[in-house]
């Protein structure tokens, strides 16, 4: 890589930090990394923006290439030294919102040999630690009858309905239904909506119509304790798309 090209690289990098827009910065992150693909950085920086979207596997893409080059020479006489605390814990809380908890306590555990007196990765440690705990908790136990979920295990999952059954909601027309409905105006920018909101987890329990103070209220797990950022095949939004 030649010293304009790294130069080039490092001031687009300069530039997607001092922007607010996240399109303009991921714009501009993507620019430096096509110069130089190990630029520690704007590899961070781009992961983070794909984790804000919900694009958890894209943004740990970007971190396993900064903890695989970690102190590795860059191709173009410099080495890369991202801090490797920093970066498993951005890839544990990743892994996290993908419902991934014991590989994400995994990297936990990592980033504290790194670092053992970080107080956020102690903090994600216990959360991780509390729900595995729970979710061994729930496997010993009898499942309910008739294939209910017992009142007393706290949901966490992450399975949202389709686009599809989400539509016919807001359209108020049954799923069955959805394609007599569909038009070629509101409803496409219904189902982009909807879409987007599933990628950044922007729909979840906390704003689903049938969670009340933690607790579902859909006929089949009423009673049972859910997480704010989980999701089920039932959920419906409390207002609007």
């Amino acid at each position: 890589m030649s010293k304009e090209e790294k130069s080039a690289s490092r001031r687009w990098t300069a530039q997607g930090i001092h922007e607010t827009d996240p399109q303009r910065k991921m714009h501009y992150f993507t620019l430096a990394l096509e110069l130089n693909p190990y630029e520690a950085v704007a590899l961070n920086q781009k992961g983070m923006l794909h984790h804000k979207r919900g694009e958890f596997e894209q943004a740990i893409r970007c971190y396993d290439i900064l903890l695989n080059t970690a102190g590795m020479a860059a191709g173009n006489g410099e080495a890369v030294r991202p801090d490797p605390a920093a970066v498993l814990y951005n890839k544990s809380l990743a892994l996290k919102c993908m419902g991934n908890n014991e590989a994400a306590l995994n990297f936990i555990k990592k980033g504290l040999r790194h670092d053992p007196e970080s107080e956020k990765l102690k903090r994600l440690e216990e959360q991780l630690m509390q729900m595995e705990t729970i979710g061994r908790t729930s496997a010993k136990r009898t499942p309910a009858a008739s294939g209910k979920t017992p009142v007393n295990v706290i949901y966490t999952d992450w399975q949202p309905p389709g686009v599809m059954t989400l539509l016919a909601h807001a359209m108020k027309c049954s799923p069955g239904d959805i394609n007599y409905h569909k038009g070629f105006g509101e409803d496409l920018i219904k189902e982009k909506a909807i879409q987007d909101k599933l990628n950044r987890h922007v729909y979840c329990c906390a704003v689903c119509a049938l969670r009340n103070k933690n607790v579902c209220g859909y006929t089949g797990t009423k009673g049972m304790a859910v997480s704010a950022t989980a999701i089920c095949r039932h959920f419906k939004p409390d207002k609007g798309v």
